[in-house]
């Protein structure tokens, strides 16, 4: 069974960089240091990364109630669930079924988009 968690940028630098398969899920760039740091990672930031205009204009940690409707319509409610977890379940297998690590930039899980993603697919996310 596929094991999914979730973490920010500037916890990745305490985590065991070979127990994880990073799968970076913010459309921005990440930090600098980030590629180096782990090596290689999974880019799915085009599938489930808020796009700069919804950040902008309702960022999560300060308009929640506005972003959350809008990230499950025009992100999540694009997607096909049955695909991209078959999505998930393939890069899972592709890496020696290493847990997939879902990162992003915020800190707190709840007011950030990665639980969103675990809701919308009916798998279980754990934040490390």
């Amino acid at each position: 069974m596929m094991k999914v968690f979730s973490t920010y940028y500037d916890k990745v630098p305490e985590l065991d960089k070979s127990a994880y398969t990073f799968v970076r899920v913010s459309r921005a760039e990440p930090p600098e240091w980030f590629s180096e740091a782990i090596g290689r990672y999974v880019d799915l930031s085009d599938t489930f990364g808020p796009t700069k205009a919804m950040l902008e204009e309702c960022h999560p940690t300060k308009d929640w109630g506005t972003f959350e409707p809008r990230y499950k319509n025009e992100i999540l409610g694009a997607l096909d669930k049955v695909a991209t977890l078959g999505l998930l379940n393939k890069i899972y297998s592709e890496h020696s079924n290493r847990p997939l690590l879902l990162v992003c930039y915020e800190a707190p899980p709840e007011n950030c988009h990665r639980h969103l993603i675990g809701d919308f697919l009916n798998i279980d996310v754990q934040e490390i």
